[in-house]
């Protein structure tokens, strides 16, 4: 497990299942209210699945599971909109939900201008949203850095949200669609490889072969005879001084009598 796999694999989130099955009211009330508070639960998807959850939307409770409901699929912008109906957030809930909202919208783009990011956490100056990100970093809820000069966030990775209902089916066409693409892709790299590994035996038989004509060659040749070496060194030598010119004026000693 890694570090950031802490934050969503459900384990912190447990001991409030456990306490929502024999919570009903204000009871389960409480039990939502230390989940949103709690500083190292970021899912919350089956808590708001517990039946005596869900019996909240039919009781005086109700804006309490839509606030549960807000943390697990929502953003701040939602609870912005719908803020005279929910709960007071408590500074911990704030800061959770925005970090939320970040991780919602690094799953949009990878690179956020600092405009929409002040939009969307409802906050007025950049240093306090930098240091937001930096939390966030720090906490392992996304790995990024910061482009001051561009004014933007660049995320690398961010932790995982639950999924709305209505939008799994579309998740598991994504997926199917990426599953084809990466079949199809392993299919040609086969493919490659095995052409890759062809060429080179073939280029290695052919170097072999050229190889072994060679050495035969070498060995059919035979040696001139001593006149022929000695005419051909003579030869050679009236070349080479040609080239380099006489070393001294007078007679050329290179010229045939």
């Amino acid at each position: 497990m890694t570090q950031y796999d802490a934050l969503t694999d459900g384990a912190n989130l447990k001991q409030f299942v456990i306490l929502s099955k024999a919570s009903k009211g204000k009871a389960c009330v409480a039990v939502i209210e230390q989940a949103l508070n709690h500083p190292s639960i970021f899912v919350f998807g089956e808590l708001l699945d517990m039946p005596n959850v869900q019996q909240l939307q039919q009781t005086e409770f109700k804006p309490y599971y839509d606030l549960l409901h807000i943390f697990t699929y929502g953003s701040y912008i939602d609870y912005q909109k719908n803020q005279n109906d929910l709960p007071q957030l408590t500074p911990q809930m704030s800061t959770k939900l925005r970090q939320l909202t970040i991780v919602f919208l690094s799953s949009l783009s990878k690179v956020i201008p600092y405009s929409i990011l002040l939009k969307h956490l409802d906050i007025q100056n950049v240093r306090e949203l930098e240091d937001l990100i930096i939390d966030c970093i720090y906490q392992n809820i996304i790995k990024g850095k910061l482009d001051q000069k561009g004014k933007h966030l660049e995320i690398e990775f961010s932790i995982g949200r639950d999924i709305p209902p209505t939008q799994i089916d579309s998740m598991i066409n994504l997926l199917n669609e990426w599953s084809s693409r990466s079949t199809s892709l392993l299919t040609n790299i086969t493919q490659l490889i095995s052409y890759t590994d062809k060429a080179h035996e073939e280029h290695r038989k052919a170097k072999e072969d050229f190889d072994n004509r060679f050495e035969s060659a070498k060995t059919n040749i035979k040696p001139d005879t001593p006149d022929q070496q000695n005419y051909y060194m003579s030869m050679e030598y009236a070349d080479e001084m040609r080239k380099k010119g006489p070393k001294t004026k007078g007679k050329d000693y290179n010229k045939r009598p």
